[in-house]
């Protein structure tokens, strides 16, 4: 990417131009603290690396970016007021005026270019690093409006311009990303490593009478009974990752509200630098192996459906039928796999996290199915943060992930199926130029019956390379007190957006 400090602008596909206008209201509502239910401590801060959902929430208080997912799942502005796509790839935002970073400096066109630079950056961990290689040039037109040219027309840009991943910050704040000043509705007033984060109003946000809770306080609780134990007891207001034994009950609590998606889903990765699974042979074994429906019904008691394809959102015009089911379960199979890449009776390890109950008890499910060809799996169960060290480090064999596409686009396979820098995201030491292709192909073509047949083609790779192994969609849920009003939580797969909706939440 190329840039000038004369103009700038950025790629918002082109969906409504106009930026949406909020009525002004006081925040007398919103005095009493509200208190979130965290499933674990974020493993770091960093506005454009992925570390977890639990982080995602946790950033998207502070950092906003020129777009963002709406509670209808539609794109809108947010720190551009207004934004167009003036031809196939040029999009141009304009700031708003009244945007300024918890620094109290405003918001620049010069900002919005330093923060893509930072993502593009040859040595960035950005979670769009290998996506935003599209954008050709950003120019500051003037102090407020910035212009995005890419090298490409991408249907998906502007989705990518709405999720967490792709926040404004300070350029005067300075590149340490572990301090980066963004310019959201809260401000980090405290915390407590392992423990608590504690968040403020910010007084000057863009939005006159947002955010409505003075105060939001986040609580760890890593145990899913405990979640919902502090829940019950009115210790928290909300918690996320509501456990799926838990659903029913708390669906039916009439001083409960649980809101839920089909949102996310359950994946496995592996080291394709060293050990057995190097060999396709021995991945495809794997996925032959799994029987999907026992993972629904043991780790999630049925509130999700089997996955034996790419993630692409049935829904999505980019689905296939033809190539949907790509690893049926066929333990046959599996076993002449392992026998034709000398594998018969090894054993490997599987790197899962007791801190979600949900991986926990899908890798013990998978260590199930892959004995039963002969495979022994010991398992490996350190708390989150430990486990995405080693994910982004390729220490382990396989592991188990679990995720979504966050922007509501097929082109989010990239994150896990492109080349790039390593991340716990994807398979360690992933290198296919082929997929890469296709990868990039499917990006830029705007005809969506050619963009589909690239997909399908994809699919058709995947299946004998076996970049990840699927297993299955997962509903997801957040519960709360009936005291708590005005949290949505977005739609769909882009349902771990839903940190915004604190906006406008507070406790009645």
């Amino acid at each position: 990417m190329t840039s000038t400090r004369r103009g700038f602008l950025a790629g918002v596909g082109g969906v409504g131009l106009m930026g949406m206008t909020c009525p002004s209201r006081g925040r007398a509502q919103g005095s009493r603290p509200l208190t979130y239910g965290l499933s674990t401590y974020p493993p770091n801060l960093r506005p454009f690396e992925y570390s977890g959902a639990a982080a995602l929430t946790t950033k998207v208080l502070m950092h906003r970016g020129l777009l963002i997912f709406g509670a209808d799942g539609k794109i809108h502005p947010e720190v551009a007021e207004t934004w167009e796509l003036t031809n196939p790839t040029t999009y141009t935002f304009g700031i708003r005026d009244n945007a300024v970073f918890h620094n109290g400096e405003a918001v620049t066109a010069e900002d919005v270019e330093y923060s893509l630079a930072q993502i593009v950056a040859p040595t960035s961990t950005a979670f769009f690093r290998q996506n935003f290689q599209v954008i050709d040039t950003v120019e500051a037109t003037s102090p407020k409006t910035v212009v995005v040219t890419l090298k490409e027309p991408t249907a998906s840009f502007p989705a990518m311009m709405a999720s967490g991943h792709a926040p404004v910050v300070s350029a005067k704040a300075g590149a340490n990303p572990n301090n980066a000043v963004g310019c959201g509705p809260f401000t980090l007033a405290g915390s407590e490593r392992g423990v608590s984060l504690t968040f403020k109003a910010n007084e000057k946000f863009y939005k006159p009478g947002l955010p409505k809770a003075d105060t939001v306080s986040f609580v760890v609780y890593a145990d899913d009974s405990l979640r919902v134990a502090a829940l019950e007891a009115g210790d928290v207001d909300i918690i996320e990752y509501v456990p799926w034994q838990a659903m029913k009950s708390l669906a039916d609590n009439p001083d409960m509200d649980l809101q839920s998606a089909m949102a996310a889903y359950m994946y496995l990765v592996f080291n394709r630098s060293s050990g057995p699974f190097r060999d396709p042979r021995v991945r495809q074994a794997v996925a032959y192996a799994i029987k999907r429906e026992d993972i629904v019904n043991g780790a999630f008691l049925g509130y999700g459906e089997p996955l034996d394809g790419l993630p692409i959102d049935p829904v999505s015009p980019f689905y296939d039928p033809a190539t949907a089911h790509l690893w049926p379960y066929d333990p046959d199979r599996a076993k002449s796999l392992l026998q034709q890449a000398g594998a018969a009776n090894m054993s490997a390890t599987l790197l899962a996290t007791a801190t979600y109950g949900m991986h926990k008890d899908t890798a013990v499910v998978i260590q199930q199915n892959l004995a039963d060809i002969g495979m022994q799996v010991e398992l490996s169960l350190p708390e989150w943060g430990v486990r995405v060290a080693q994910g982004n480090q390729g220490r382990y064999q396989f592991a188990v992930n679990g995720g979504g596409a966050e922007f509501g686009d097929p082109d989010g396979l990239t994150a896990m199926l492109g080349s790039g820098a390593p991340s716990y995201r994807r398979s360690f030491g992933l290198d296919n130029k082929d997929m890469d292709a296709l990868l990039d192909k499917a990006r830029h073509e705007t005809d969506e019956a050619k963009r589909r047949a690239v997909y399908a083609e994809l699919s058709r790779l995947a299946a004998t390379d076996v970049p990840i192994c699927s297993l299955n969609y997962r509903t997801q849920a957040y519960a709360m007190r009936k005291a708590v009003k005005d949290f949505r939580c977005l739609p769909g797969f882009q349902l771990l957006n839903s940190g915004s909706a604190f906006d406008t939440a507070y406790l009645a």
